[in-house]
């Protein structure tokens, strides 16, 4: 069943009335919106991450999760991330066990038509799919818009700011959205207030170390390390910000196997690449393979998993350790 992503935001729970859903595609925004509402709809339930590798390394490991009783009760929720082909095995081996209390979720990255495991839930009546394209300028406003709906003081001076701070990208957005709601309690904002509440020299300065990092640049990195501030409060937008630039650089490597021109692959985004960004993803496309990009969004994953759970950790310098790690793998140090 073929389900968009759209009616999912508006109804996470139509999504109930099926075995196992596949959400896949380049906009890692959405995919995690739709992630956290399942989370949030479903917080009595045990909830399991599984990531592809550790299904290839241990093949029973999810026929354990399963088949073996909740620890909170009977509701079971399973997220497998970075799905291909080469689980399929599992997959439909694990369909054959239904079970009411048990909802599987797979997370991908770009399933091409040919991907049997795409086929096999597009088919399936009792599977859906839910395909998660880049955003335009016009969905990224309409989804500011309905975030702030309950705040007075929503321009298109503060939406069109937000978007540019982000550099439209929807899992940024939502960060800064969430800062926002925290910061203006009254439900009033101030235009002004948000410039220096968001700070854009910030993100300005970490798209140089990050950019840097993904391009191998050790000496550009140290020196940016001794320059830049990170700021604590600011951990998750960083996380963000380099999950989106892997996600990207994945998407490239993916689509450009087909295409082969690296230019024609970037100019055939929906969402555009800045002109003066363009020699910057060339060369750190150039840089990474699929297999060390998919590697960098576990641990990225990990590193978001570790600073939400603990308020008390120094995340700043987890964001530090996680460029050097990025500038060690792209330098083939690690």
């Amino acid at each position: 069943m073929i389900l968009k992503s759209y009616i999912i935001e508006q109804n996470i729970k139509s999504l109930e009335s099926y075995q196992a859903t596949i959400i896949y595609g380049e906009n890692e925004g959405i995919k995690s919106d739709i992630k956290n509402q399942l989370k949030k709809n479903n917080n009595d339930a045990e909830i399991i991450n599984l990531f592809q590798d550790e299904m290839i390394n241990n093949k029973n490991i999810l026929f354990n999760h399963v088949s073996n009783t909740s620890l909170f009760g009977n509701k079971k929720i399973i997220f497998l991330h970075e799905q291909t082909d080469k689980v399929l095995d599992q997959i439909i081996e694990i369909l054959k066990i239904p079970d009411k209390e048990i909802k599987i979720y797979l997370f991908s990255n770009i399933l091409e038509k040919k991907s049997k495991l795409r086929s096999l839930f597009e088919k399936d009546k009792k599977l859906a799919t839910v395909a998660c394209y880049m955003d335009t300028d016009r969905t990224l406003i309409n989804y500011i818009s309905t975030k702030l709906k309950e705040y007075r003081g929503v321009t298109p001076e503060l939406i069109n700011y937000i978007m540019l701070n982000s550099n439209l990208d929807r899992k940024v957005i939502s960060s800064e959205i969430s800062k926002i709601k925290l910061y203006f309690s009254e439900k009033t904002i101030e235009i002004k207030k948000v410039k220096d509440l968001l700070n854009i020299k910030y993100s300005l300065d970490f798209n140089k170390i990050r950019d840097a990092s993904f391009l191998g640049d050790k000496l550009m990195v140290n020196k940016l390390l001794s320059e830049i501030d990170i700021q604590k409060e600011d951990s998750i937008f960083y996380v963000n910000s380099i999950n989106s630039r892997t996600a990207r650089l994945l998407e490239i490597k993916q689509i450009n196997e087909n295409m082969n021109n690296l230019e024609m692959t970037i100019d055939s985004f929906k969402t555009k690449i800045f002109w003066k960004d363009k020699p910057i993803y060339i060369n750190q496309v150039n840089k990474w393979t699929k297999k060390k990009l998919r590697t960098i969004q576990k641990e990225v994953f990990n590193t978001e998993l570790m600073i939400k759970k603990n308020s008390q950790i120094q995340s700043d310098l987890i964001i530090k350790d996680l460029l050097i790690n990025i500038c060690n793998k792209a330098s083939n140090v690690a």
